[in-house]
């Protein structure tokens, strides 16, 4: 049991905590500027609108939202605007973007104005994306993290993700919100970061959003993006595609560049693609990723059968009769939501191996230094990109005592989890955080080796970022696909780990399963 409470504890640190999203929001220090497209925005009407939402709201995957525009039904620029109308009229609701492109029409049109050259860039060529806000973007956008520190802090490029994304031909809506600094400022709040306050599950308000790529979990289960950018240092981008009820990739190991993105602990840290449908994730991965693998084409309905699959039950089941902490997840119908999978796998072909935890006691070793492990992630990573962005600090003491001289504005909802890492000197040299995260990673890599080896399992199944330190910490691939919802309305995914370098794999799995089930739910907004 103690090894669930010290899971428990860690997976609410970096992905979910206890936010109250009955709060009332606090302003945006910089509100949303919707007067680069208030002409565009005028001369589009309610019924076409309607005309483009029937098509983009029907359309299993970006696929044939591609095959409507092609064919001529609408244009780059009006499936723009339609998402620009949407935000509009939800987002001071959801707050699951902190700026938006102003840039974001001109981009529309010049995909346009190529589609009439006979020019198609990619399957993402005019296709609406956004980007988590610790991804940098050069100007005239901003890269906040979410932090006043950073309110003003315009990047001289592009991240290298975000260039291959141009060079695709995506259009940029603009930054989602997050946990600000992805969790390194508070924990009890996820999505919640004081430039553009707290983001709103969806589904509900009584839901938390996850965190900390909450405004990207959001903004695409809200049809404010067809698809978004996430980041991950431990289920943090699996957890927000898990309750908002989409899917979610955490990329394997060098899959996709790091470089231009904010860190916390950059051994685990990684971008990844959000989307509707595991075929949007693929389609947003082949633009973003470093190789030239073709996610899309390997999707295999049929990829399940024959596959020994792991099924991590003990983690899954022993939480049943306990409370969550963070009083959002009702663990109680897990057991009835494990058999729903496990019938959907096994109807698939799948042979199901019930576990009831991991191989060898190296699990447990990681998620009992896994907040020694972040605490120096903020000491070093965070604060060595605040200072090389010219940020007026040297120290996590000085961030702290930076946000204390104006907390109402800095600090609204706190600073716990820096308070943490000013507290905890554990890492306090940087070569003793070199070695800790690479003591720590080799136990992950052992625990996962070990499991799939003495299990002779092909992939691992858990509920969202149950097992998010693991598989992160080792940089081992993992997908989160809809499992439908729990009793009381909530989303929950079904998260299938992959061994090393098995990304396109897991996404076949993954489609398999998603194919097979159906089982997303569209929000209802009204």
């Amino acid at each position: 049991m103690r090894f669930l409470s010290v899971l428990l504890a860690m997976v609410f640190f970096f992905a979910i905590g206890s936010v109250s999203a009955q709060m009332e929001q606090t302003p945006r220090l910089r509100p949303l500027d919707f007067s680069p497209f208030e002409e565009a925005l005028a001369g589009f009407t309610e019924e076409r609108a309607a005309e483009i939402g029937a098509v983009v709201m029907g359309a299993p995957s970006i696929i044939d939202v591609q095959v409507a525009v092609q064919g001529g039904d609408f244009s780059y620029e009006e499936l723009t605007l339609w998402f620009l109308a949407r935000i509009r009229r939800y987002d001071d609701t959801l707050r699951s973007y902190i700026e938006l492109n102003p840039n974001a029409l001109e981009e529309a049109r010049a995909a346009d104005a190529l589609l009439a050259e006979g020019t198609i860039l990619s399957a993402l060529h005019g296709i609406p994306v956004n980007l988590k806000d610790n991804i940098e973007t050069t100007a005239p956008m901003h890269t906040t993290g979410g932090s006043e520190i950073l309110l003003n802090n315009v990047p001289a490029a592009d991240a290298p993700l975000v260039a291959q994304l141009r060079a695709a031909g995506a259009v940029i809506l603009g930054k989602a919100g997050l946990s600000e600094f992805a969790g390194a400022i508070d924990i009890n709040q996820p999505g919640f970061n004081a430039v553009g306050g707290q983001v709103i599950n969806p589904h509900g308000p009584q839901f938390s959003p996850a965190g900390s790529s909450a405004g990207s979990g959001a903004s695409t289960a809200a049809y404010l993006t067809l698809v978004s950018v996430g980041s991950e240092t431990a289920g943090s981008l699996i957890a927000p595609a898990s309750w908002n009820g989409v899917v979610g990739m955490y990329p394997g190991d060098g899959v996709v560049d790091g470089a231009g993105i904010i860190p916390l602990v950059t051994n685990n840290d990684t971008a990844g693609p959000i989307g509707r449908t595991v075929t949007d994730v693929a389609i947003l991965l082949n633009a973003i990723d470093t190789s030239e693998a073709d996610y899309v084409a390997t999707l295999d309905a049929a990829s399940l059968s024959g596959a020994q699959v792991g099924v991590l039950a003990g983690g899954i089941l022993t939480r049943v009769s306990m409370v969550d902490p963070s009083g959002f997840e009702d663990f109680s119908d897990n057991e009835a939501l494990l058999d729903r999978a496990a019938g959907a796998l096994e109807g698939l072909g799948a042979s199901i191996v019930p576990l009831a935890g991991w191989s060898g006691d190296t699990a447990a070793t990681v998620n009992n230094v896994g907040l020694t492990l972040i605490g120096g992630g903020i000491r070093h990573d965070l604060i060595g990109y605040l200072i090389n962005a010219g940020a007026p600090v040297a120290s996590v003491d000085d961030l702290q005592a930076y946000n204390l001289a104006d907390p109402t504005i800095r600090i609204p909802v706190g600073q716990g989890a820096l308070d943490g890492a000013v507290a905890d000197t554990t890492l306090a040299d940087s070569a003793d955080y070199a070695d800790f995260t690479t003591q720590v990673r080799a136990f992950a890599i052992e625990a996962l080796e070990s499991t799939f080896a003495e299990m002779g399992v092909d992939v691992l199944v858990t509920f969202n970022n149950y097992e998010s330190t693991i598989y992160a910490t080792a940089n081992y691939p993992a997908i989160s696909v809809p499992l439908g919802l729990r009793a009381n309305g909530m989303p929950v995914g079904l998260t299938f780990i992959g061994k090393a370098g098995s990304d396109a794999q897991l996404l076949s799995y993954a489609y398999a399963f998603e194919q097979a089930t159906m089982l997303r739910v569209t929000p209802d907004l009204e």
